[in-house]
């Protein structure tokens, strides 16, 4: 069989979301029109950083209402926290609004023959009790192998949902699929969907579950390992959707062999996971619902489960308490709800992961599905683990060695902290050989969306509401007043690309995935001018209208212009919160965590699908978060960070920009531009089959991309300048 791979190719929009005072242009989202002005209250979330969900039940395991704030004690990591917002729910007195909802899965992926027919049965007879009138919302989610479907909308007529259950087949079960990894999926799609829909769900899971597997402690592989770090981030990215969707899960059954009592405690570190940590009992005991569920061994079963869960939707506390900032991806912190009465319990969440609400790692893109087409892949290149201050003795090393063994040793590191822009370019200089120094901006530019050094961290309290009200509202004086009235000006932009792939010499247009360190694949330079508040770029002269280098591989546009408009437009209608101190040039800048949901967002990513027929690349919104520094003082805004909330089942899996802004002499006057930016992506290439069998292609293994860009040569414009390169003109042709 013939394989030929063929790379994805990505490019990235920021939208302008609103056209700030001064400028004539129109509004290209005429809904946004109608919205509310953008005020600090509009960013700000409300206090309390983490809200839960609350169950409080009495030794009989029945629901309890009618207690206050003062019958509850909240504890994070084994201290007390004050609870700064409380409600009460009872169903009779005081109904959650909107009512919670249950969402019911059933499984043909995980059930065997028998035991679906069993709860197909039982929930018809649980959806037509009653007359069909059932207490609360209900959606029908089937999960098999092809993913989700949901044959119908949310109702509350039992018999409607029960004719659509009938239609259920429950076929056999597949073999040869990794039912776990599936099953991980689904139900974080799930969580992510509900992200963005109010009030309370139970999300119950029919079936016994996933049956993740056991590493052998003694002797872990390298892909192991690689699987091992995939689980963690499963393992952050559920408990944190589950809580943000607020989902209490229900399902798993009892099972000796998985002992789920032995991975309830939050796991930490990628070395303290172990896939049983995602097993579906655990995490249903994690998010308050309940797991280790007796065996269904008859319908009866089914409608006895279902009505005792129903039982605990809509009686319920809610209750937020402000988290201590994390300046580290990954913090997992305990959760413990004491009662003062005694006798009754509360369930609640067990934990929460400060991240990736604002940053996430670069491993923490969930991975798409994997293709049901067997195909061979290529290892992907997993550096070695390395603080900022570790490397920085490893580059004093690397003094008496050649450019191409120093660029070799620097090209096999990954940092697990961020290098800031001052040391790279302190360290960079030092470095004598430019492969050496390219090696070092990949290794640099991979650390953009960790969080820096603790030791670079400012040692000061975080502002109050009022304060980060204020730096707010200075921040949006900066963007209506002082960005407008930037001049016509044009500058240098040069791209420096790195790719894991490389053309293949024997097959003109096809690439070869390499397994190594991201490797330079080309530099461009192009004149950027920004013009009445827009970006656009210059044709270099000698060359064709429209063509620039860079436009393959790697695009991002925007980031000259929009972004910090379209960002701070998007994240009204989502949230932003204080996050932490950095260090700046002149003084500590107030970091703010932002995340916009893909409803309000205004980020595309556009790439050509791998088994698409046409040219024209696919367009897919995406949600993101991040984070933006902001110079208390002034409100200028010296550094901005995205990363795309990509669907789980996209060809792209990453689609992440970064920008830093610094001072710029433009004319006489000094004013803030784009000095630096990052932006990374990865999705996943194309494996074209040819044979006399097969005519096809699948999904191959992921293609990483990564462009560092830099801004220069800023100048005036004015209509009679003339923008000259330094690239001799091509000779005309005769």
């Amino acid at each position: 069989m013939n394989r030929r791979i063929h790379a994805y190719c990505a490019i990235l929009f920021l939208l302008p979301a609103l056209a700030w005072a001064q400028q004539s242009a129109e509004p290209q989202d005429p809904i946004l029109m109608h919205r509310s002005p953008i005020t600090p209250e509009t960013l700000l979330a409300p206090e309390g950083g983490v809200h839960l969900d609350v169950l409080v039940t009495d030794a009989a395991g029945k629901p309890v209402a009618g207690l206050t704030q003062q019958d509850f004690r909240l504890f994070a990591d084994k201290e007390p926290e004050e609870i700064v917002s409380f409600q009460a729910f009872d169903d009779v007195k005081v109904r959650p609004d909107p009512p919670a909802q249950a969402i019911l899965v059933v499984d043909t992926v995980n059930c065997e023959f028998t035991e679906l027919a069993l709860v197909l049965h039982g929930l018809q007879r649980f959806l037509r009790q009653n007359g069909g009138h059932l207490a609360l919302p209900v959606s029908i989610v089937v999960f098999n192998v092809d993913g989700l479907q949901t044959p119908s909308r949310p109702s509350s007529d039992g018999n409607a949902l029960a004719e659509v259950v009938e239609q259920i087949n429950p076929g056999l079960r597949a073999q040869d699929v990794d039912r776990t990894r599936l099953s991980i999926m689904a139900l974080s799609h799930i969580a992510q969907d509900e992200a963005g829909i109010q009030g309370r769900k139970l999300v119950v899971w029919l079936g016994p579950g996933w049956s993740p597997p056991v590493l052998n402690p003694v002797a872990i592989t390298p892909q192991e390992q690689r699987d091992r770090r995939d689980y963690f981030d499963y393992v952050v990215l559920l408990s944190t959707r589950l809580r943000q969707a607020r989902i209490a899960l229900y399902g798993g059954y009892a099972n000796a062999a998985i002992l789920e009592r032995e991975f309830l405690s939050g796991v930490r570190t990628v070395s303290e996971e172990d896939p049983r940590n995602l097993s579906l009992s655990v995490l249903a005991l994690q998010n308050g619902g309940r797991g280790g569920l007796a065996f269904v061994n008859q319908d009866s079963d089914v409608i006895d489960q279902l009505n005792s869960f129903f039982a605990e939707a809509n009686t319920f506390y809610r209750i937020a308490f402000n988290p201590a900032s994390s300046v580290h991806w990954g913090e997992y912190h305990d959760l413990k709800v004491g009662m003062e009465k005694p006798g009754l319990i509360a369930r609640t969440n067990s934990g929460y992961y400060n991240e990736p609400d604002w940053a996430q790692p670069l491993q923490a893109r969930a991975k798409a599905i994997p293709p049901r087409t067997p195909v061979k892949r290529v290892a992907e290149f997993v550096g070695k683990p390395i603080t900022v201050a570790d490397l920085e003795q490893t580059l004093k090393g690397l003094e008496n060695k050649s450019d191409g063994e120093a660029s070799k040793e620097i090209s096999q590191l990954a940092l697990t902290e961020r290098l800031s822009s001052a040391k790279l370019a302190s360290w960079k200089a030092a470095l004598r050989g430019a492969k050496a120094r390219s090696s070092l901006v990949e290794v640099a530019d991979a650390s953009v969306f960790l969080s820096l050094p603790g030791a670079e961290i400012p040692a000061q309290p975080a502002p109050d509401h009022d304060e980060q009200r204020r730096i707010i509202s200075q921040a949006l004086v900066y963007l209506s007043e002082t960005i407008p009235k930037l001049p016509n000006f044009y500058a240098t932009r040069t791209t420096n690309r790195y790719e894991d792939v490389r053309d293949d010499p024997k097959k003109p247009g096809s690439s070869i995935l390499t397994g190594k360190p991201l490797d330079v694949a080309g530099s461009s330079s192009v004149v950027v001018l920004y013009r009445n508040g827009s970006e656009t770029l210059r044709s270099m002269p000698g060359k064709r209208r429209g063509a620039y280098p860079e436009e393959k591989g790697l695009v991002t546009k925007g980031t000259f212009g929009p972004i910090l408009s379209t960002v701070m437009v998007d994240a009204s209608h989502g949230e932003m919160r204080f996050s932490h101190w950095e260090q700046g040039p002149e003084r500590p800048e107030a970091v703010f965590g932002f995340v916009v949901p893909k409803g309000e967002s205004h980020y595309t990513v556009a790439f050509r699908s791998p088994s698409a027929q046409s040219q024209n690349p696919d367009l897919q919104p995406s949600g993101y978060h991040g984070e933006i520094a902001i110079d208390p003082v002034t409100g200028t805004i010296l550094r901005i960070a995205l990363q795309a909330d990509l669907d789980l089942d996209s060809v792209m899996l990453r689609a992440d920009i970064m920008v830093e802004y610094g001072a710029v002499d433009i004319g006489d006057k000094t004013y803030t531009c784009p000095v630096r930016s990052v932006a990374i992506s990865q999705g996943h290439a194309a494996i074209l089959m040819r044979d006399i069998f097969e005519n096809g292609s699948a999904l191959g293994p992921p293609v990483t991309r990564l462009n560092d860009v830099s801004f220069a040569d800023y100048h005036l414009f004015r209509g009679d300048v003339r923008i000259v390169s330094g690239d001799p003109p091509e000779p005309e042709k005769k």
